[in-house]
């Protein structure tokens, strides 16, 4: 009897424990457009405004991982596409790049609202040898993929806002 007894209370203790449920992480899965009106590149050492030719992502993710194709066209009209692997685990990843390799870390910030993907590479260009570290941001804002970006680089810091449209698919007539 006493031991039923004890049963029901911890029965009843446990009921009263609030336990919290996990919120899911943004989820950034699909095609993007660069939204060129709403991004930001900053300005190119001239004066004038950085701004891309044409550049889209297709974005594939699970719990573990997010994979990010790249697809930008260059000065010929050439589309140019980039793979990029991060884990959504906290574990480090190497991805390479046009100027060196990278290694990268991600971390869900704001009860998973927000990734941060913070970045280090090695890069060379001609005769120049440096270290650039990067640390971005990426959240959905109004239906917008937004990525805050600052690079720390040996000129300076340089800061960017990308805003990617979602593309959605036609609607398929008979």
């Amino acid at each position: 009897m006493r031991y039923t007894g004890l049963l029901i209370l911890f029965a009843l203790l446990l009921g009263t424990v609030t336990v919290r449920s996990e919120q899911k992480s943004t989820d950034f899965s699909g095609e993007w457009t660069l939204n060129k009106e709403k991004s930001d590149f900053g300005q190119r050492q001239d004066g004038k405004k950085r701004t891309p030719r044409s550049s889209s992502m297709i974005i594939e993710q699970d719990d573990k991982k997010l994979t990010v194709t790249m697809i930008r066209t260059d000065r010929d009209g050439k589309e140019n596409k980039r793979k990029f692997k991060y884990s959504l685990e906290g574990k480090k990843t190497k991805n390479k790049t046009e100027s060196g390799k990278q290694e990268s870390t991600a971390k869900w910030l704001e009860n998973g609202q927000v990734l941060e993907i913070v970045s280090t590479m090695d890069v060379k260009r001609g005769d120049m040898e440096f270290t650039m570290e990067s640390v971005q941001t990426w959240s959905i804002n109004e239906g917008q993929l937004v990525i805050d970006s600052v690079r720390y680089t040996p000129r300076g810091d340089m800061e960017s806002r990308a805003v990617y449209d979602r593309k959605i698919a036609s609607p398929v007539t008979k």
